[in-house]
């Protein structure tokens, strides 16, 4: 197996996305595969912070936003889309549940994020979810993983690059990009641009 020396990994080029504004504060320029864990209560924001930055990082490229917890026809998804100003046409949504639809969809290629809103609803373990990230690691892949409280995120938290916890509309951030953060994802149950805190 190779070895690197701090002068090799000092020189390598590492690849990462300019994020600016809000979303450069909340998570620094991470690298183009960085991963995130959103967890927090349920009806706190999760989705909502999912969406507003699904929207953001559409300018990078295709994203697959998996809403299995919400159906396609869902009246819920169809106000979060347009509260939150989700116009992107790289933004594509698909209501699934069965991991091995979500592998096929993701070898078809063309996607640089994966949302999958939620776990539970996928039913997707830590170790499931470390052998698909694997399976495309040759590919640039930013995971999202949205989970709801009570479930043991205790490995997830040591695999992710940034925990977000939502509660009452606020996200507390925390990650390996930058310091440790807080911002209002709505205020008045109405979606705000990040700018109450």
């Amino acid at each position: 197996m190779k070895t690197w020396s701090p002068k090799d990994i000092a020189e390598r080029t590492i690849e990462t996305y300019p994020f600016t504004g809000d979303w450069k504060r909340i998570f620094g320029e991470p690298d183009i595969r960085f991963s995130t864990l959103i967890q927090g209560p349920a009806k706190s924001g999760k989705s909502t912070f999912c969406a507003k930055f699904a929207q953001y990082v559409s300018q990078f490229g295709r994203i697959l936003y998996i809403s299995a917890e919400e159906r396609i026809n869902s009246k819920t998804l169809q106000q979060r889309i347009k509260l939150c100003g989700v116009t992107s046409q790289n933004v594509r949504f698909v209501h699934l549940r069965d991991l091995n639809e979500i592998e096929r969809l993701l070898q078809k290629g063309g996607y640089r994020f994966v949302f999958i809103d939620s776990v539970q609803h996928v039913k997707m373990n830590v170790d499931q979810w470390v052998s698909l990230r694997k399976k495309f690691s040759r590919r640039k892949l930013s995971w999202h993983l949205v989970m709801q409280m009570g479930e043991n995120i205790t490995k997830y938290k040591h695999e992710v690059d940034v925990l977000v916890f939502v509660k009452d509309g606020i996200a507390s951030v925390h990650g390996r990009y930058n310091r440790s953060t807080a911002v209002q994802v709505f205020a008045s149950n109405q979606p705000d641009l990040f700018g109450g805190l």
